[in-house]
């Protein structure tokens, strides 16, 4: 029971971070789609590295457990990803914005993701 008390915490933490994490980016973006986007790559890229840590690292599988699925579930946080794709939707002539944006991150947040795993690997 504990550890999914742990696993709650961290997905809390993650996700205030990403809260935080958002709000700046919407300071420096115009669009609310964009800072999205722009945090969530920045997402990808730390929860990238992260998990390469937590592989080369070799730590208990508790904390694997309480790291990945707390904090790193709550702080990628893909549902607002879906959210501004949702947004973009509903605005006139948004089907070509609601195309791009979803491809685009979806496959962006891969390389992200893999840019920031391997980097670690490689620079280990």
């Amino acid at each position: 029971m504990w550890v999914g008390i742990l696993i709650v915490v961290t997905s809390a933490f993650g996700t205030a971070l990403r809260f935080c994490q958002d709000r700046l980016f919407t300071g420096f973006k115009r669009g609310r789609a964009a800072s999205i986007f722009a945090a969530s790559l920045v997402s990808c890229l730390v929860c990238g590295i992260l998990n390469a840590m937590i592989f080369l690292m070799e730590v208990s599988p508790l904390l694997q457990r309480v790291i990945s699925s707390g904090f790193l579930c709550g702080y990628s946080s893909f549902a607002v990803l879906g959210t501004a794709a949702a947004l973009l939707a509903r605005e006139k002539r948004g089907g070509k914005k609601f195309l791009l944006y979803s491809i685009s991150s979806f496959v962006l947040s891969l390389c992200f993701y893999f840019i920031g795993f391997f980097s670690i690997l490689v620079f280990h």
